[in-house]
């Protein structure tokens, strides 16, 4: 990936990401009886958003990946996004280090928002190599 399409993926994820931080915060809390949320909770929330979308970085290359790249560089993203999230987390005090519960629960959460992320991204990506192929389809017809 090259940086234009970086920047483009971080801008177009920064929402996604947050909104689905925030739905599984709510849910988390209401798992885990700790329903008041602060300002600083959510401030944390929004420099975790932009913590996460950081990561996208792993995945620059000035020439094209192949398909094991990718899964590797995904495989090193999601280790960083669930470190960094995790990390944050405990020193936040959303989650204790002697409830093991509570940070497996946080980790499932992670990798959902992981994948609604990837998952939008994709469907970004049909949608334009869709319309791609209708407009070169105009054109050559």
């Amino acid at each position: 990936m090259n940086l234009k399409e970086i920047f483009n993926n971080m801008y177009n994820s920064f929402f996604v990401i947050l909104s689905g931080s925030l739905i599984a915060t709510y849910a988390n809390r209401l798992i885990f009886g700790a329903f008041e949320m602060h300002v600083h909770d959510i401030t944390a929330l929004f420099v975790l958003t932009i913590l996460t979308d950081l990561g996208y970085f792993i995945f620059y290359a000035k020439k094209e990946l192949n398909r094991k790249q990718m899964l590797f560089r995904h495989g090193i993203h999601m280790v960083f996004v669930l470190t960094v999230v995790i990390s944050v987390a405990l020193f936040m005090g959303w989650v204790l280090p002697e409830e093991p519960g509570a940070i497996i629960v946080l980790a499932l959460s992670i990798i959902a928002v992981y994948i609604l992320v990837f998952a939008t991204g994709m469907y970004r990506s049909k949608l334009l190599a869709d319309k791609l192929t209708a407009k070169l389809k105009e054109r050559y017809e």
